[in-house]
């Protein structure tokens, strides 16, 4: 698989108003011209390309992979088949295959069981909107004892990746608020289900949208139940950036399994939406790994304990303006500046080394080294040589620098070698709704 985009003659993403910078994509926006035949574009590095992908050793923006099964996939080479070998183990969120795939024969690289995907999934490739569709209605950052294990390293006492599970002290109140104001607006549907659905059935495709109010003007006070004077509600379109391909389908999807009424997605994708997060407009979260579990009501009319987990990279709290602690108080212990991301608050408050590692090389460190919550130190793949974050100032591998000089010394954080991210765990409810197709 190679795929490409175009962004020719887009300023870089930290000069424009933040309303994806949430988003991989928003830190990554390209500064070079369309060259040839073909969407390809001529780069210097990876934050010349747009959302997911990267610069290729010759110069142009390329996409190896949507889901870490392109990864997976053996490579078809027929001269040399000794070195039709998959091309990596997951897929980053600059569509670039990292890691060592190792074949069953080998040892193991995690003692886990995997599930059970089978050959064929029902309803994978159908027409967007024809499946049960809910939209979510109510979304928070989940307490510390929710979550899944995402880096696939449970040991029998720690099974729960959501090491940012302390942000929704600060955030969930706003989240909420930007759900209920139309500004976050998430989208499930279940394809592929058997008909009649008595709450049981072994495969089914979950994707996942970003959406659009079909109200137009669009009116919030209808998403998620019939208001007083009103006939209909609930209805919604698809982000076109949440779709990909011809014929389109969902750029999130993941075969699921449904039993006693309980769903569980069975592999990890990527998912983008907005969330309610600082000063609008909101910016985009996406998310690594991602996996999904509730409960399927049995009328299809209610999808009720949710819980979304994933990984946010650590680029993208670098590109994100942080809102938080501004003063000083009991969630706050220390004063941020106007100029801080949200890197910076995670790094000082709730530690300086992310929890997964996305790129394979060991876990990094992004550090506050002076104690004023202001991150000022970058180490690449610290983990893979044994070692702990220094609380100095000097790695014990390699130091990663700022892209641009004088930048905030935060911005060491986009660099794409700092790939590592942050676990959290989403609760939420969703309720049953109506697809009219996909937005502008």
């Amino acid at each position: 698989m190679t795929a490409c985009y175009n962004r020719g003659g887009m300023q870089r993403a930290w000069l424009l108003p933040l309303s994806s910078a949430f988003c991989i994509g928003s830190i990554a926006v390209l500064a070079g011209v369309a060259i040839g035949p073909g969407c390809q574009t001529r780069c210097f590095n990876a934050f010349d390309c747009g959302p997911g992908s990267f610069c290729a050793p010759d110069g142009r923006c390329e996409t190896e992979c949507f889901t870490d099964l392109d990864c997976r996939e053996p490579i078809e080479c027929a001269d040399n088949p000794a070195s039709c070998r998959p091309k990596g183990l997951t897929c980053n969120g600059q569509g670039k295959c990292t890691g060592s795939y190792r074949f069953p024969d080998a040892e193991p690289v995690r003692d886990v069981q995997l599930p059970d995907v089978p050959d064929e999934i029902d309803g994978w490739d159908d027409v967007p909107g024809t499946g049960a569709a809910f939209i979510v209605d109510s979304i928070a950052i989940a307490q510390q004892d929710r979550g899944f294990d995402l880096d696939l390293t449970c040991d029998g006492e720690q099974c729960i990746d959501n090491f940012l599970w302390r942000i929704g002290e600060l955030g969930n109140d706003q989240i909420r608020q930007g759900l209920l104001g139309g500004e976050s607006l998430l989208l499930l549907e279940i394809a592929g289900l058997d008909q009649p659905f008595r709450g049981r059935d072994p495969s089914v495709s979950l994707k996942i949208y970003a959406a659009r109010d079909a109200d137009d003007p669009f009116f919030p006070a209808n998403n998620f139940r019939v208001p007083d004077g009103q006939s209909t509600c609930c209805e919604f379109r698809i982000n076109p950036k949440s779709l990909t391909g011809i014929p389109r389908v969902a750029r999130a999807r993941a075969p699921a399994e449904i039993e006693r009424g309980r769903l569980r997605s069975l592999l990890p994708v990527p998912v983008e939406f907005t969330m309610a997060v600082g000063s609008p407009p909101h910016p985009e979260v996406r998310l690594e790994r991602v996996r999904v579990s509730g409960r399927v009501g049995s009328d299809l009319r209610r999808f009720s304990d949710g819980l979304l987990g994933g990984v946010i990279p650590a680029a993208t709290l670098a590109q994100t303006t942080n809102p938080y602690c501004r003063g000083t108080g009991f969630q706050c212990p220390v004063q941020l500046s106007g100029e801080s991301s949200l890197i910076d608050l995670v790094s000082s408050f709730l530690g300086p080394q992310p929890d997964i590692d996305l790129d394979g090389d060991g876990l990094e460190c992004i550090i506050d080294t002076d104690g004023d919550a202001d991150v000022d130190l970058c180490c690449d793949g610290v983990g893979a040589l044994g070692n702990s974050c220094p609380s100095g100032g000097i790695c014990p591998g390699e130091e990663v620098l700022p892209l641009s000089p004088g930048r905030p010394a935060y911005q060491c954080a986009l660099s794409p070698q700092m790939a590592d991210g942050y676990s959290v765990a989403l609760t939420f409810t969703a309720v049953k709704a109506t697809i009219l197709g996909i937005g502008q």
